[in-house]
């Protein structure tokens, strides 16, 4: 592959992340804003039972994200394969899949979701029923959501993310203005709301659906059943499927074992927290979604180098855009607590901190991960990965049980978060020939000295001011300024700086239209 052609597929991969950064920081506005009214309409009482029942809400992207890196994998060979009538197959084979997932987490949430609701949940006897409507709006948000995987997997794998950017921003708005409706309601605040993110979810799913229709031949005509590609995608979805789920099970159990030792107002802490995860971990995803399309791609042609370079392109560049959002925040958690929300959770400050460094531990895999999703062998790493997430749970039980604090689950996946990042690098290598020890010294320990370098600034910078705005200014200038610095003269390479310059370029031209 000849270098003119690889520079041609880095300005595409820095144009759709252009996209996806504005998407970006509209979201993380609109998010913010949104968060701080919910959590005042609801209160911390309602919020906690909103966190603890319809937990499955809040952890759906990690499962529909699985999901969808999967089918997007095979749109995309399909794609690359120039084969139009195959694609669409791979496209109703999707669907049929996707409406079997709905069938069976519907059994599950409906049977034993309901029993654990109704027996083991902390719940004011007065709420109960209001949690009810929570259980049942959750499971068909799950379902609408998981309906529109193929329909976004489609826009992804063609890597049309000017697309995939507007209808988040659409989706943002229409949360916006749920938030703003409730503080006038004069219905029930709990029902009101799990209503009504239903009726957005199910608008964004048509929004879907109306766009591929328009614009993808593939998706168009009646569902074609290929006994073939069904049964070829349900192994690898089913996967896929088996390791997210066990942590969407997990991370949901946890919010149930936090109800039942806790109660709801640290199910409220958790709440928060997750809203804060969700609005920082897109800075570094975002640029994910516009590189992994053109890494599996890449993997299919057979270009192994190429597909190696934007390994350890994916790596640098999301862990570095994921460390100037998070130092400054784990820094200055509380002060940032204070000035965002009227009313902050106990313990919620502690479980930022380390669910941040939770993310800047998974996102520096995220590109690896990628790789092995691409050969489609897949099997070990999801068995390892969804064992894992049912071992913290159990430890997480067991802990809670003998009177541990409530921060220890947070303690307990970043744990094995990083075991499962061993095991991923150690996959890479042995399925993939990737030069695993080459990475950590070209990447890994050098993505960790500038991590060092940040925190120990920005901790100096932070002991010898008082507490206040000018002080998150000043960690924010010394903590961005080492790791730009350290970043660009240690960290990155010529053709990653010049990579970043394109996008920079791209973003200020964009700017000035």
């Amino acid at each position: 592959m000849n270098d003119s052609s690889n520079y041609e597929k880095n300005k595409r991969i820095a144009g759709n992340t252009v996209f996806l950064f504005i998407r970006m920081l509209l979201l993380m506005f609109i998010g913010l804003f949104t968060s701080r009214i919910i959590l005042s309409a609801l209160g911390q009482h309602d919020y906690g039972v909103f966190n603890a029942v319809g937990g499955v809400v809040a952890f759906c992207a990690v499962l529909t994200g699985s999901v969808s890196n999967a089918i997007t994998r095979f749109l995309t060979y399909s794609l690359g394969e120039g084969d139009p009538d195959k694609t669409h197959r791979v496209f109703s084979a999707s669907v049929i899949i996707q409406l079997l997932m709905c069938v069976v987490v519907g059994l599950i949430v409906e049977t034993a979701g309901l029993w654990w609701l109704n027996s083991h949940m902390s719940i004011p006897p007065d709420r109960l029923g209001a949690a009810h409507w929570v259980l049942h709006c959750s499971f068909g948000i799950l379902c609408v959501t998981l309906l529109s995987v193929p329909y976004n997997s489609m826009i992804v794998a063609h890597e049309k993310m000017s697309a995939y950017a507007y209808i988040s921003i659409l989706e943002a708005l229409l949360k916006l203005s749920v938030a703003i409706l409730l503080m006038y309601s004069s219905f029930d605040k709990l029902k009101t709301y799990s209503v009504l993110m239903l009726a957005i979810a199910i608008l964004v799913r048509l929004t879907y659906g109306v766009y591929c229709k328009r614009h993808f031949d593939e998706s168009r005509g009646r569902i074609v059943i290929d006994k073939g590609i069904i049964k070829e995608m349900s192994g690898f979805v089913g996967w896929n499927f088996f390791s997210s789920g066990f942590g969407v099970m997990a991370s949901s159990g946890t919010n149930l074992l936090v109800n039942k030792y806790f109660g709801v107002l640290v199910n409220a802490a958790r709440g928060v927290t997750t809203q804060v995860e969700g609005t920082v971990r897109p800075f570094a995803v975002n640029f994910l979604h516009a590189l992994n399309p053109r890494l599996t791609k890449s993997y299919a042609e057979g270009d192994r180098k190429y597909a190696f370079d934007l390994v350890h392109k994916g790596v640098k560049i999301s862990f570095l855009l994921l460390l100037l959002i998070v130092t400054p925040i784990i820094l200055e958690c509380d002060y940032l607590l204070e000035l965002w929300l009227k009313d902050v959770p106990e313990y919620t400050s502690t479980f930022v901190r380390i669910s941040l460094i939770c993310i800047l531990v998974d996102i520096g895999m995220n590109t690896p991960r990628q790789l092995i999703i691409s050969s489609g062998k897949i099997k070990y790493f999801c068995i390892m990965t969804g064992l894992m997430n049912v071992i913290a749970f159990i430890a997480v039980w067991v802990a809670y049980a003998f009177g541990c604090s409530p921060e220890t689950s947070y303690i307990t996946f970043l744990v094995m978060q990083i075991f499962v990042d061993v095991f991923t690098l150690l996959i890479c290598k042995r399925q993939e020939g990737f030069p695993v020890w080459d990475f950590c010294k070209a990447v890994l320990f050098r993505l960790a000295l500038v991590a060092v370098f940040a925190f120990v600034t920005g901790y100096v910078v932070r002991a010898i001011m008082p507490s206040g705005f000018l002080r998150l200014v000043a960690v924010t200038v010394a903590t961005t300024l080492v790791i730009g610095s350290l970043s660009y003269v240690y960290a990155l390479t010529k053709g990653e700086r010049t990579f970043i310059e394109e996008i920079f370029y791209k973003i200020i031209r964009r700017a000035g239209k």
